[in-house]
């Protein structure tokens, strides 16, 4: 199939190839491996006729099971579904996450919202990194050529981007290009400034968010600084909170990177 980082999808949101990007020992992501996007409940039979011929084999939600009950993922043999909610948190809910926060990651810096940005909690929480590490073991089992993981929330863009920044940071992805892959869904969902049509979950927070009219790189960046200051390297945080030993992180790679073509 053609390669194209913006996936020809009518009925769903923010459908992204992460091949081709290359990493730090030169090779490069390979291709019908990796998606990501947004909410897959309304998508037609056509769409979901052409993931299951692009390779589409996991689909992997970081919906909350609210949302999951709520606009539940089409049945689409012979995709397996697995749940991975990154919401709720588990123990820094409320006001006391603010204190928290202030003491374990920026102890000289006051903390961020809640609402505004939760990708520090994304990274650091432990329910979320059960969610995250539940991801890795997909991915470690999708081991048949021109197969894909897909892994999505809502808008494809918070938990999701967040997720990108894992598996691309694992794979030897720079930072700089995970940022731009990050700054995509700007693009991909408002660059027409219409307005972004998720299904409502109901739940003030998670709309907030999911509504938010961009992304933002400090964002994603305090993400990074929460899991340098907790775990000192994302190497660190690979072994300590993924559960992912050097062996893992090896088979990662020979899995979703290939050499780079001869220029």
């Amino acid at each position: 199939m053609e390669k194209r980082r913006i996936l020809p999808i009518q009925s769903g949101l923010n459908f992204r190839e992460l091949g081709g990007y290359p990493t730090f020992d030169g090779r490069t992501i390979k291709w019908q491996k990796l998606l990501r996007s947004g909410y897959l409940s309304v998508l037609t039979k056509a769409d979901q006729g052409y993931l299951v011929n692009y390779g589409l084999r996991y689909d992997v939600d970081l919906r909350s099971d609210y949302e999951i009950n709520r606009n539940p993922d089409p049945l689409m043999p012979p995709v397996q579904r697995i749940r991975a909610s990154v919401y709720p948190f588990s123990q820094h809910q409320g006001l006391g996450v603010f204190s928290w926060l202030k003491r374990l990651v920026h102890k000289s810096a006051p903390a961020p919202s809640v609402l505004s940005d939760p990708y520090e909690l994304m990274v650091l929480d432990e329910h979320a990194q059960g969610a995250f590490k539940k991801l890795f073991q997909v991915l470690l089992k999708n081991d048949q050529p021109n197969q894909s993981v897909l892994f999505h929330c809502a808008a494809g863009k918070d938990r999701t981007g967040t997720a990108a920044f894992l598996v691309l940071s694992a794979l030897g992805v720079s930072q700089e290009t995970i940022e731009e892959d990050y700054l995509l869904s700007n693009q991909v969902l408002f660059g027409t400034q219409a307005p972004i049509a998720t299904p409502s979950t109901n739940n003030a927070a998670l709309d907030r968010m999911n509504e938010a009219r961009n992304v933002s790189l400090r964002s994603l960046r305090l993400a990074k600084q929460a899991i340098e200051t907790s775990y000192g390297s994302m190497t660190a945080y690979f072994h300590q909170a993924m559960n992912l030993s050097d062996q893992d992180i090896g088979t990662l790679k020979q899995l979703y990177t290939e050499k780079s073509a001869k220029k």
